[in-house]
C-alpha cells in the first residue's frame, strides 16, 4: 500500500470504531429512524422559518391564507429577486441543519458515541481549522470562478450585483450567504463525512474505496444525475473525505464546502429549486473538476506539512496515526 493510502487508512477519525458501529441492524435503524425523524423536524422548522421570514419581510393581507399566498409568490420567483434568494438561503439552513442534528442524534444514541465524535477526533471542535478551510478554498477556487466568468461572453452578472442595486441589500445578501451557508455545509458534512464515512470505514479502510463511495452517494442525494454536475459533486465529496481522513475531522471540509457554496451564490447563481441545466462533460469541465479535487488534496497536505499552520489550527496532535489506527486491518 502507498504511503498516502496508509496515512489515510490510519486516520485518527476512524481509529476508534466500535462493534456497535459494525452492527447492521443499528445502521438500518439509524437510516430509517434518523431520516424519518430528521425529515419531519426539518420540514417543520423550515416551514416555520419560511412563514416567519415572509411575515417580517413585507406587508401581506393578514391571515394564514394570505401568508401562504405570499410565501408561494416568493418561492415562485426561484431566487430571481433578493427576497426570494434570501428565503431560499434561510430554507437551506432551516431544513438541513435540524435534519442533520436529528439524524446524528439517533446515530449517537444507537452507537453509544458522543456527538462530537462525528465532527472531530480532537478533544474539541477546531474553529481555526474551519476558518482555514474557508480561506484557503477562497484563495484556490475564487480566481478560477472569476476567470471563468470573465472569459464567458454569456455569463450572467453576479447575483451579488444583479439581485439588487441597493448597497444595503447587497451587504445583507453577502452576510446572509456566509451566516447561513456555513451551518448548511456543516449539516451535510456531519452526515456524509461524519456518520457515513465512519460507517463505511467499518467495512473497509481502503481510502480510495471510501472516497469513491462517499463521493457517489453525496452526489446522488442532490438529485442531479446529469454527467457534469454528478461528477463535480462526486469529486468534491471525495476531496472532502480526503480532508477529513488526513486532518482527523470535518472542520476543514466544512470550511471548504461552505466556501464553494458561498462563491456560487454570490458570483455565479443564487440558490434555486430547479436542477442546474446540464451542458455535458467537456474537456474544460473535466479539467476544472480535477483541479478542484487536486486543490482540496493540496490544501489538506499544506495544513499537515506546514508546521506553524498545523500547530495553530490544532491539527498537530492528530497527524500521527494512533496505535489502534495503525494496527487496523486494511481491505
Amino acid at each position: 500500500m502507498s504511503t498516502t493510502a496508509a496515512r489515510l487508512s490510519g486516520s485518527a477519525f476512524i481509529a476508534d470504531l466500535s462493534p456497535r458501529e459494525r452492527s447492521l441492524w443499528r445502521v438500518v435503524v439509524t437510516v430509517i429512524v434518523g431520516l424519518a425523524g430528521g425529515l419531519i423536524v426539518g420540514l417543520v422548522v423550515g416551514a416555520i422559518a419560511l412563514f416567519a421570514f415572509v411575515a417580517i419581510s413585507g406587508p401581506f393581507g393578514g391571515g394564514v391564507t394570505a401568508l401562504r399566498q405570499a410565501a408561494g409568490v416568493i418561492l415562485s420567483a426561484d431566487g430571481a429577486s433578493l427576497t426570494s434568494a434570501l428565503v431560499l438561503l434561510v430554507l437551506a439552513t432551516a431544513t438541513n441543519a435540524p435534519l442533520a442534528v436529528a439524524f446524528i442524534g439517533v446515530a449517537a444514541l444507537l452507537s453509544g458515541r458522543r456527538l462530537l465524535s462525528y465532527l472531530t477526533a480532537a478533544p474539541r471542535f477546531r474553529w481555526r481549522l474551519l476558518l482555514m478551510g474557508l480561506l484557503l478554498s477562497f484563495v484556490a477556487v475564487g480566481p478560477v470562478v472569476a476567470i471563468g466568468q470573465l472569459l464567458d461572453p454569456h455569463a450572467a452578472p453576479p447575483p451579488l450585483l444583479s439581485l439588487t442595486p441597493d448597497l444595503g441589500g447587497r451587504i445583507l445578501y453577502a452576510v446572509a450567504g456566509f451566516a447561513l451557508l456555513i451551518p448548511a455545509a456543516a449539516a451535510e458534512e456531519v452526515v456524509f463525512r461524519g456518520w457515513l464515512l465512519r460507517q463505511s470505514a467499518a467495512l473497509t479502510r481502503n481510502p480510495w474505496a471510501l472516497m469513491a463511495l462517499n463521493g457517489a452517494l453525496f452526489s446522488a442525494v442532490h438529485g442531479e444525475f446529469a454527467p457534469d454536475p454528478f461528477l463535480t459533486r462526486a469529486l468534491m465529496g471525495a476531496g472532502f473525505v480526503y480532508m477529513t481522513l488526513r486532518l482527523g475531522g470535518v472542520e476543514f471540509s466544512i470550511g471548504a464546502h461552505a466556501a464553494n457554496n458561498i462563491l456560487i451564490v454570490l458570483f455565479l447563481q443564487p440558490l434555486t429549486l430547479k436542477p442546474t441545466a446540464s451542458e455535458g462533460v467537456s474537456g474544460e469541465s473535466l479539467l476544472q473538476d480535477i483541479y478542484l479535487f487536486g486543490s482540496y488534496v493540496v490544501m489538506a497536505e499544506l495544513m499537515v506539512r506546514w508546521g506553524p499552520l498545523r500547530r495553530w489550527s490544532g491539527v498537530d496532535p492528530l497527524v500521527v496515526p494512533t496505535a489502534t489506527a495503525a494496527a487496523a486491518p486494511v481491505s
